[in-house]
């Protein structure tokens, strides 16, 4: 009982201080909002998160309620490993093997992180670890009423925090898989035991039907319940939006080796080393079963993508495998203890060690980015604005939190162009809508906010709203605003970022990333030089999916006026750099060819345009344009052939000058 205290009381504490101040990137501000108003959140809904939350929060009135929420996931971290400490001790590991392991654990960059924000991981660790020490404290009475009962609780309860827990139950049946006369009997306590604890989603309707302000499908029928509950919106059986990769071994292979990847990673060099040791002497039925279907078969069946949006949303993923891989290394240590106490000491030390940078790495408590792009847009919007959010997870909820669960703006309409978040205002029958209904009903009724001058949006669409340009302002833009409208951009991109969480986090990349880049889009709208705002954008988040066609377009924009003015060094360092950025695509290549070919630099422009078709075989753009120089060259057959290849893929016009250049090569 006092091992379990100190371990939970250590890294509680080491919680308290890494934990963000605020709310932060991702989802942990619709978590938060969803806390203080009691609301249900994006599917499945999480009802034990949310119920947990609201009762934390209230019990402990500590900060705002986005600092409760991150608290929430301090104790829920802490606790699970004071309880697999304690499973691990009643298995027989050694107390210097187990303290090892849980701490190698608890030291895990990964680990560190969601113990500091305001997301779902920590309590299903706390519930699954809540799962390996009933098995473990119930041992040879695991499949007896109560044992088997109070197993299904914590299993069921822990479907409402992630529907991952899942996963786990093929573990847990192997745990009484030596017992098959009392086997059936355990099982039906078991049912009962989980369908108590997944009895919390009752929650949902119930709060759904009271219309909280975070109310994710208001699911008060039974259709929209289940469409909540199995993800319908995002694909069930998909972990993102984007889906998954096409099945077959290879993919398979690919899929094993990055989740390989990903535990050296996790617990460094030494700890997998631990962990294999391990597997030569722990029981591995249980463990093994555990950390392979959470791991590697759940990979296999997801089968998610390689992007880096996917790569870090897989991340929080990896917490459920990696205890299971923790109770090997404990049985590593003590096969190494039983030769060498002191043997046993060094390596869990040096595998802990290892891991100290990226725990301090991990730390949240100077991270107000999000905090702070939301309260830049609230600062940036008049009195009773209409704000229109078109996508964007992090504007959606960090103004969740900041209107909702800090009471900030309430002056401000929030409407969400898919209608889902916040409303969109479209009408109650805009979901059930074909989409270019919808897209004629945002017009119609963001043309009457339009015309009452009160409409903002938070875009990347230019031509959002056809026969208005949109006007950058600070983080937002308005349609067919002056500059002076538009002057509060300098004093609304007060945004603080950490560098070494840009570095570490996709989402702090790529929001920091925006900051820049609207600052880029200030600078087109005045007329100014906006090619090294743009880069500097590019260059924040390089990988970041709205970045590369983002960027390019406004570079191929800041291009076009350069080549206005006829500054073809300008032109030509903006289309390089959009050519750069979208390596598959032609037309920024075609442009800096054209720029190239203005400058004087015919054989550079030759090749650019031979690039751009090489890019895009099918496009007739860069065939024309090098039909063009290859005329002014006088290579009568070559221009011929341009133009030829440029008709086949649909330019009528190339047709002619085809026909001509053929001409006059025989001619000549």
């Amino acid at each position: 009982m006092l091992e379990g205290a100190v371990v939970f009381l250590a890294f509680a504490a080491l919680g308290i201080y890494q934990a963000a101040p605020s709310v932060t990137t991702g989802d942990a501000g619709e978590f938060a909002a969803a806390a203080a108003v009691w609301g249900v959140p994006h599917a499945p809904g999480y009802p034990t998160w949310t119920v947990l939350a609201k009762v934390f929060g209230t019990a402990f009135q500590v900060g705002n309620w986005s600092y409760r929420a991150n608290l929430l996931s301090v104790v829920c971290a802490a606790l699970a490993l004071a309880l697999l400490g304690d499973a691990l001790k009643r298995g027989g590991v050694s107390r210097a093997a187990r303290l090892g392991a849980v701490v190698i654990l608890g030291l895990t960059p990964l680990w560190r992180e969601q113990s500091a924000v305001a997301e779902v991981f920590a309590p299903l660790v706390l519930s699954g670890a809540g799962l390996l020490w009933l098995v473990a404290a119930a041992g040879e009475r695991l499949l007896e009423p109560g044992p088997a009962a109070a197993l299904g609780l914590v299993f069921g309860l822990g479907l409402g925090a992630h529907q991952t827990v899942v996963l786990v139950l093929p573990a847990l049946l192997l745990a009484g898989r030596d017992k098959p006369g009392r086997f059936l009997p355990a099982l039906g306590w078991a049912a009962l035991g989980t369908a108590l604890g997944f009895g919390l989603h009752l929650t949902i309707p119930l709060r759904a039907l009271k219309s909280p302000p975070v109310d994710w499908g208001h699911a008060t029928t039974l259709d929209s319940f289940l469409r909540l509950l199995l993800r319908r919106d995002y694909g069930t059986f998909a972990l993102t939006v984007e889906g998954a990769n096409a099945f077959g071994p290879a993919e398979l292979a690919v899929q094993v080796g990055r989740f390989g990847r990903a535990m050296t990673h996790a617990f460094g060099p030494a700890g997998l080393i631990l962990a294999a040791v391990g597997t030569l002497r722990a029981k591995r039925g249980v463990p093994a079963a555990w950390l392979l279907v959470t791991g590697p078969l759940f990979l296999c069946l997801g089968r998610p993508g390689f992007d880096a949006q996917t790569a870090f949303a897989l991340e929080r993923f990896y917490l459920l495998p990696m205890l299971g891989a923790t109770v090997f290394i404990a049985a590593g240590l003590a096969m190494i203890e039983a030769r060498s106490f002191a043997t046993a000491l060094a390596v869990a030390g040096l595998a802990a060690f290892s891991l100290l940078p990226g725990a301090r790495d991990a730390s949240r408590r100077d991270d107000y980015l999000a905090y702070d792009y939301g309260r830049a847009i609230l600062r940036a919007l008049p009195p009773h604005s209409v704000f229109v959010m078109d996508g964007g997870d992090d504007t959606f909820y960090s103004l969740s939190y900041l209107t909702l669960g800090a009471g900030l703006r309430r002056d401000v309409e929030l409407r969400d162009r898919g209608g889902v978040v916040f409303p969109g205002g479209y009408g109650p029958d805009f979901r059930r809508l074909t989409r270019e209904a919808k897209e004629a009903r945002r017009r119609e009724v963001e043309g009457r906010w339009f015309a009452s001058g009160r409409l903002w949006y938070s875009t990347l669409n230019d031509g959002i709203l056809p026969g208005a340009e949109l006007v950058p302002a600070g983080l937002l833009r308005r349609p067919n605003a002056s500059p002076a409208q538009t002057a509060v951009l300098r004093e609304t991109l007060a945004v603080r970022r950490s560098r070494a969480g840009e570095a570490a986090r996709y989402r702090d990349r790529a929001l920091g990333a925006f900051v820049p880049y609207q600052r880029g889009l200030d600078a087109l709208a005045r007329g100014e030089e906006a090619t090294s705002w743009l880069l500097l954008a590019a260059d924040a988040a390089p990988d970041a999916l709205w970045v590369a066609p983002s960027v390019s377009y406004s570079l191929g924009v800041e291009g076009f006026r350069a080549m206005g003015r006829k500054d073809w060094p300008s032109a030509q360092r903006a289309y390089r750099a959009g050519a750069e950025l979208e390596p598959r695509k032609a037309e920024p290549m075609t442009n800096l060819g054209v720029a190239l070919e203005r400058a004087g630099r015919l054989s550079e422009a030759e090749a650019a345009f031979r690039e751009a078709a090489r890019r895009e075989p099918g496009a007739p753009g860069p065939w024309s344009a090098l039909g063009a120089r290859l005329w002014a060259d006088k290579s009568w057959a070559d221009s011929a052939d341009a133009f030829t290849k440029a008709a086949a893929l649909g330019d009528a016009r190339a047709a002619g000058f085809a026909v001509e250049a053929r001409r006059r090569a025989t001619a000549k």
